[in-house]
């Protein structure tokens, strides 16, 4: 051989006193073998035959466990039968394993014997079997003839306190049946599943014996339904059953103690005795603790310039032995200067703590979001109706990609599918997959470049269709449409569309100034027909985030960022540079900047959130993405379209054949741009595929015709 194989290890075969006739393989009988023997046969190989070198060795030394009968009792055709009746019934007390014998299988694959024939063979067999089995008359086996049953009871037996007289001779005409003997049990209560066997009924009642099964199942078993398709059987159309999901599916976080802040009064002590050192005229007056920081409000002397604390800074983190510092100066609405410094022992917060709130719940925003708790352990929300636009940035590990996950969940835990809509870019392709095949989407992720601008484009249509709708109904924006107009008899439903882009920077770069349009239009007009873009990026530079992109996003949420130079494209203001990481961050509002710490939401609580939500029903796209890559093909080709085409296409309808030479000296032009006028005439469906050599087939009319220049503005 040429190639040296390896010796698979020895497999043990369970032993068995079955004989080769009753089953299609023969494994010997050795119950006579003692614990240690074994008996080993050489493994012949379908493929290589005899050479391959391995050996099966059976042994008796494998236990059973569980009681064996009950094993069988799904492969039983009628009822369940002991070992013994099994046996007495049909020879075996396993007869089910007795189908097809060798011999008989040898003449099945030789074409000799029929199944059909076998099965009606197998059927046969067993009739004669249960007619010829003879049941013993013995009280023991509950089984006594007529004359005994009559000599031992009379000719009376009570029923609900009435006497019920018959006689032997009725009693055997109409339930004997034909028999010597009677089960003596069958005069207790009747049972609805032993209702065929019922002895109080004649014999030309009795149902038919049931068919046994065929030996072998002829039936294909059917392809398991795919997850989508499950969906598609439980679509809804008003979603009037959808139930919104429960706030038990998600964690909270264990109650909190106030036990150990003893390093609360020591940093009070250092920031006192700093502020001594340096001869600023001040001292800590209170302090808030928050789940990440604490913030330490100082009251400064009269005439005291808050720039000296400012500048100090660096000296109060080294006596503090702190990561970093925040200096809040002044806090807004207090006269005092904040200093927020990391505690020892950071605490978690949950989305189930921020959502599980009746501001939350009761609210009737449908975009209010849970974000997170700020230093007092309040949670805060805010909604994407008053940003109207959202920027997130922040670096890796930082909790951008959790904050965005926050987001989506707060407005699928509030909103049925039909009451708003999410536009996905995930460039990353990983990061937003956990909501693939929500019903809220309106078109698969989107995870290429070339359909996410395509999509943005689509966006910008749809809001200039909405303002016509708005315009007609004279309504300044969405929510004054649904308030006054929803009575109306041309009302439109208008959900409102978020859309969400994971990583805005890549779509920036590979856009370049054509995405950078779309997002500039939709910033400045969007907001009143109820679409809201945020974008999500960790690279928050100038040439990225471009000054006109920021003046139409006010609402800001800055995470962890490497420079002050990062902060301040972010927020216009330093600080983002002296955050934790993993959600602490800080939230700018219209100018006004707190910190907070963001709501964890995990990747198990996001399947279970989604599960729940897909059980009910399955994704409506308003668009696919081979939709609209076609959609901006034709746009961009109807653009590009020759000034011959429309006379060319009447020209071919009018001789019912399209033929390139005959064009070409009809309009006296070159074969190229005549190829690319009839590559035109067949995107448009006017006429057919090139066949060969055989000239193009006419496939419209001069009516259908002119819409097809009306549509193209020809």
């Amino acid at each position: 051989m040429l190639f040296k194989r390896k010796k698979v290890a020895d497999r043990i075969i369970p032993g068995s006193t079955r004989t080769e006739d009753s089953r299609p393989f023969f494994i010997p009988k050795i119950s006579e073998l003692s614990d240690k023997e074994t008996l080993k046969r050489t493994f012949v190989s379908p493929i290589f035959g005899k050479s391959v070198k391995d050996n099966v060795v059976i042994t008796n030394d494998r236990k059973y466990f569980g009681d064996i009968d009950k094993k069988y009792d799904a492969f039983r055709k009628e009822k369940k039968l002991t070992k013994e009746e099994a046996k007495k019934r049909f020879g075996d007390s396993y007869y089910e394993f007795n189908a097809i014998n060798n011999a008989d299988k040898k003449k099945i694959l030789s074409g000799e014997l029929d199944i059909t024939d076998l099965q009606r063979r197998r059927r046969d067999d067993e009739i004669e079997a249960q007619k010829a089995v003879e049941t013993p008359s013995s009280i023991e086996n509950d089984q006594v003839s007529i004359d005994e049953f009559f000599a031992a009871v009379g000719e009376k037996r009570k029923e609900d306190d009435e006497e019920i007289v018959f006689t032997k001779d009725e009693f055997s005409d109409n339930f004997q049946h034909g028999k010597d003997s009677f089960d003596i049990n069958r005069f207790g209560p009747i049972d609805e599943e032993d209702e065929d066997e019922i002895l109080f009924q004649n014999i030309e009642d009795k149902e038919p014996i049931q068919q046994p099964k065929p030996i072998f199942d002829t039936n294909i078993e059917e392809k398991p339904v795919s997850r989508l398709e499950k969906y598609r059987e439980q679509i809804v159309s008003n979603f009037d059953s959808y139930r919104l999901p429960s706030i038990a599916l998600l964690k909270k976080s264990p109650p909190k103690t106030n036990e150990g802040q003893e390093w609360i009064q020591a940093n009070i002590d250092i920031i006192n005795q700093t502020l001594i050192a340096f001869d600023i005229a001040g001292e800590v007056t209170n302090f808030t603790k928050g789940p990440t920081v604490t913030r330490y409000e100082i009251s400064l002397g009269a005439g005291v310039q808050t720039k000296k604390i400012t500048s100090i800074s660096d000296n109060i983190q080294m006596n503090l032995a702190a990561l970093s510092i925040r200096i809040e100066a002044p806090i807004p609405g207090k006269t005092t200067i904040g200093i927020e410094v990391p505690n020892k022992v950071r605490e978690s917060v949950f989305f189930g703590d921020v959502v599980d709130n009746p501001r939350f719940l009761q609210s009737k925003d449908p975009l209010l979001l849970g974000i997170g708790l700020d230093i007092d352990a309040n949670p805060v929300y805010t909604s994407i109706e008053t940003m109207p636009h959202g920027l997130v940035a922040g670096s890796t590990q930082s909790g951008k990609s959790v904050c965005i996950a926050s987001i989506i969940a707060s407005i699928i835990f509030k909103n049925k599918p039909d009451q708003v809509k999410l536009l996905l870019i995930d460039p990353k392709k990983v990061d937003l997959q956990q909501f693939a095949d929500i019903p809220h989407l309106v078109t698969p992720i989107i995870d290429d470049s070339k359909v996410a601008i395509e999509s943005l484009k689509w966006a910008v249509s749809e809001m200039e269709r909405r303002y016509d709708v708005l315009k007609k109904f004279k309504s300044i924006n969405v929510k004054d449409y649904y308030e006054r107009r929803v009575n109306d008899s041309e009302f439109e439903a208008m959900p409102r569309i978020v859309i969400i882009v994971e990583e805005a920077s890549d779509l920036l770069i590979n856009g370049g100034p054509e995405v950078e349009d779309q997002i500039l239009r939709l910033t400045q007009k969007s907001r009143a027909v109820g679409i809201h873009l945020i974008l999500a990026t960790q690279r928050p530079s100038a040439d990225i985030i471009k000054g006109a992109i920021k003046a139409n996003i006010p609402t800001r949420f800055a995470f962890r960022v490497p420079s002050s130079t990062d902060s301040m494209v972010v927020l216009d203001t330093p600080g983002a540079d002296k955050l934790l990481g993993q959600g602490d961050m800080l939230l700018s509002e219209n100018g006004k900047i707190r910190r907070l710490q963001g709501a964890f939401l995990s990747p198990g609580e996001i399947e279970a959130i989604t599960e729940y939500i897909k059980e009910q029903a399955y994704p409506q796209y308003i668009f696919t993405h081979e939709s609209l890559i076609k959609t901006s093909k034709a746009t961009e080709e109807a653009a590009e379209i020759d000034d011959l085409f429309p006379d060319v296409a009447r020209y071919v309808i009018n001789e019912e054949k399209c033929s390139l030479n005959k064009i070409t000296q009809e309009f006296a032009i070159g074969f190229n741009r005549a190829t690319q006028i009839v590559s035109a005439l067949e995107f448009y469906g006017i006429v057919s595929r090139n066949v060969g050599t055989k000239p193009r087939e006419v496939l419209v009319t001069f009516e259908k015709l002119n819409d097809i220049l009306k549509k193209l503005g020809r």
